[in-house]
């Protein structure tokens, strides 16, 4: 069964806004068995909205569209389907009431404009939209089945889950498609893809490849009734980790901050942290874990070389005889910033963010981290590429994966 999404809103067109609303709704449906054929983002036009219903309904069982569905003059989803389906719309005075009380609630009069919000295609469905005035409607047409959902991300996903999800199941019969994501660091896409190759004819399930800075995410899928779906995703994963071993950190929402939190926790261990090029970035992946106080002793952002010998302690003559980016340069602050907060683990990250070099002869995106513990510390050295987002992110996600691997006494 195929489904084409079509994502209404001049502020999506212009780059105002990202369309989060397509993700969400591609992930949601490709686990409930339904193949999505294409997302069309189009302006807020009558004209360009029924085109994309047109060619919408000529080549998929389901349409979803989004957005459009306000009281103001440029709203015009409804219009449009209603015009493509020639079909009237019709006052529904259930959600009219149900408007009037959300303004009767905030202590204000419901503004006429917002009436447009209760008028429905005939024969269509309301969904609840606990967040907000503008309602989710369903309507079987033909064998079609046409969705249309509120903008707002959170009004929409809420809508999705509490009523367009069970629809679905029961629209699509019982049959699934379950959708499990293995995600990998410490391993270039091309790489897994060569060790999963060598496991030869072992029969898994179609396999997807999403590269993501320095992770690979693994998507395994599998088909059928629910019990079939999830005995082929089971005995696919079985596989794919006695062929990957440890590049494998986690599952579907985990994350790699995840994972290291959980480990901390589980081995008691402490952590502080001291970060240069990646600007307290690497911090705010782990503050944004709960339950991070529990081992996140703190970190220190010393950006410039008075900052690593003044805050830190680190070497004046080590830095002015190797630079501030170099490997002596990193293992000195994990070390030091493991001694001045009094953690177990210690995580010191140096490097040349750019885009311009600092005369050092230093190639722009060389990177140093280092971990320490007592007694012990290790270093890597990296080339993260161009680009200072990039290059912050990619620098942290490195980090995470060598604490994770020291957690693990992995070497």
């Amino acid at each position: 069964m195929k489904a084409d999404l079509i994502c209404v809103g001049n502020e999506i067109l212009t780059g105002l806004i990202e369309n989060s609303n397509a993700g969400f709704l591609s992930r949601r449906l490709w686990s409930q068995g339904i193949v999505v054929r294409e997302t069309a983002v189009v302006a807020d036009s009558k004209e360009a909205i029924g085109e994309a219903m047109e060619r919408a309904l000529e080549n998929s069982e389901i349409v979803i569209i989004t957005g459009g569905l306000g009281p103001t003059d440029d709203d015009l989803t409804r219009e449009a389907v209603a015009s493509v389906l020639n079909l009237p719309l019709v006052l529904d005075r259930q959600w009219l009431e149900r408007i009037e009380n959300f303004f009767e609630r905030r202590g204000m009069k419901m503004p006429e404009n917002n009436r447009k919000q209760a008028m429905l295609i005939e024969g269509s469905t309301t969904m609840p939209n606990p967040g907000g005035t503008a309602p989710g409607a369903l309507l079987e047409y033909g064998d079609r089945l046409i969705i249309m959902l509120p903008g707002p991300p959170n009004e929409l996903q809420v809508i999705y889950e509490q009523s367009v999800r069970p629809y679905i199941e029961e629209y699509n019969r019982g049959k699934v498609f379950k959708l499990k994501t293995l995600k990998c660091t410490g391993i270039g896409e091309s790489m897994l893809e060569e060790k999963i190759k060598a496991l030869g004819n072992q029969d898994l399930p179609p396999l997807s490849y999403v590269a993501r800075g320095f992770e690979v995410h693994l998507q395994v899928k599998g088909e059928g009734d629910p019990e079939t779906a999830t005995r082929i995703i089971e005995r696919a994963e079985k596989k794919l980790r006695h062929a990957l071993g440890n590049h494998i950190y986690g599952v579907d929402d985990e994350t790699l901050a995840g994972k290291v939190a959980e480990l901390m926790i589980e081995k008691q261990a402490t952590l502080g942290m001291a970060e240069s090029c990646t600007g307290g970035m690497l911090s705010s992946m782990i503050t944004d874990i709960p339950g991070s106080s529990k081992f996140y002793r703190g970190g220190l952002v010393t950006y410039t070389e008075d900052a690593k010998t003044g805050i830190l302690g680190v070497d004046k003559d080590v830095i002015a005889r190797e630079g501030a980016v170099s490997e002596p340069v990193a293992r000195q602050m994990a070390e030091r910033v493991r001694i001045v907060l009094g953690s177990m683990i210690g995580l010191g990250i140096t490097g040349l963010a750019g885009p311009h070099s600092d005369g050092s002869g230093k190639p722009v995106g060389l990177a140093y981290i280092a971990v320490s513990l007592a007694g012990d510390s290790q270093c890597k050295e990296l080339t993260l590429g161009s680009g200072r987002q990039a290059f912050k992110e990619r620098a942290s996600q490195v980090a995470l994966d060598m604490l994770r691997r020291v957690l693990l006494d992995l070497q």
